[in-house]
């Protein structure tokens, strides 16, 4: 069950279509599982592998029990001097992009394109679910003036990088 919520579940992004998947759910464990669980218990299902130090998959407890752990994690984030600093507030939406990221990171060939408003957490969640995954960020900054030249430079940075220095990589583009 927890393989159908991750592979399905996650890519809706409609409140009326999880309700109906979460229905479908519940009806088809008492049906034919014969497991008695409220629908309640569907409502906010994660799955992530970061509550814990041995890195299994596993379903995430509540927020609240959550968030010290993500307080952990991003204490020792704010403690490497060469990255930015962040200071994050961890709730419901939050820890729910959070774990779609870091799951997305960790995969083969693994991509996700963050879409929002400015100041809505993208990069930081970004930023963080690649430091979860123990994978060093190259953000690059695109402004009015960065040209194709700017463009070989940064990636010949990053390749250099991940080459040389035999670091494990995630791409950061930022619009300003």
């Amino acid at each position: 069950m927890a393989e159908t919520f991750r592979v399905f579940r996650d890519r809706l992004t409609d409140d009326k279509d999880r309700e109906k998947f979460n229905i479908m759910s519940h009806e088809s464990m008492e049906n034919n599982l014969e497991m008695d669980w409220t629908l309640d218990d569907f409502a906010n299902t994660l799955f992530g592998d970061f509550e814990t130090n041995e890195r299994r998959y596993i379903r995430l407890s509540t927020s609240s029990e959550l968030i010290p752990r993500l307080d952990e994690l991003l204490m020792v984030y704010n403690s490497d001097s060469d990255k930015q600093s962040m200071n994050l507030v961890f709730f419901d939406d939050c820890i729910a992009h959070l774990a779609r990221i870091a799951r997305i990171l960790r995969q083969q060939r693994g991509n996700a394109l963050l879409v929002g408003v400015g100041g809505s957490g993208r990069s930081s969640m970004a930023r963080l679910a690649a430091d979860i995954n123990q994978y060093s960020t190259f953000m690059i900054e695109i402004t009015k003036s960065y040209r194709q030249k700017e463009w070989y430079e940064d990636i010949k940075k990053m390749l250099r990088s991940s080459g040389l220095e035999e670091n494990t990589m995630q791409f950061l583009f930022s619009d300003t």
